[in-house]
């Protein structure tokens, strides 16, 4: 019991600093992105991963900085609103309520609100335990 109690703190501190990123914003932004953990559980058959779970809202006019989720598979399902989401050497993408997207491990990217009302996304990640949920990176040249 005691084992698990020191994971689950571990697992919780860990997404915890990985969260950090989320409430960042790229300098030129006023707004700030907030999120919620909903759930961060062992995967289920697969040792050393886990999922985790996360609503977001961005604010209109917010813009996350460029990062990566090391080697984590990311589903995102739009709740509500429009968000732009850009990928390393592809066109910007428009991502609307009802619709959902699915972005590889490792892949360099943003997401942004550039209209005047809040988008509300719900996000699932499959990461590794011992990894970061997010890690900033140099915006593309």
């Amino acid at each position: 019991m005691k084992i698990r109690i020191a994971v689950i703190a571990v697992l919780l501190v860990a997404c915890l600093a990985g969260a950090g990123l989320v409430l960042a914003r790229e300098r030129d932004s006023q707004a700030t992105v907030s999120s919620q953990q909903l759930i961060a559980e062992a995967l289920a058959g697969e040792d050393g991963k886990e999922v985790v779970a996360q609503t977001y809202v961005f604010p209109a006019g917010a813009v996350l900085p460029w990062h990566i989720h090391p080697n984590a598979h990311e589903i995102a399902y739009i709740i509500e609103g429009t968000l732009t989401f850009e990928r390393e050497g592809e066109q910007p993408i428009e991502i609307k309520a009802g619709e959902a997207d699915y972005l590889p491990p490792n892949v360099v990217h943003r997401g942004m609100n550039k209209t005047d009302k809040p988008v509300k996304l719900f996000v699932v990640r499959i990461k590794p335990k011992d990894q970061p949920l997010v890690e900033e990176v140099p915006a593309p040249q």
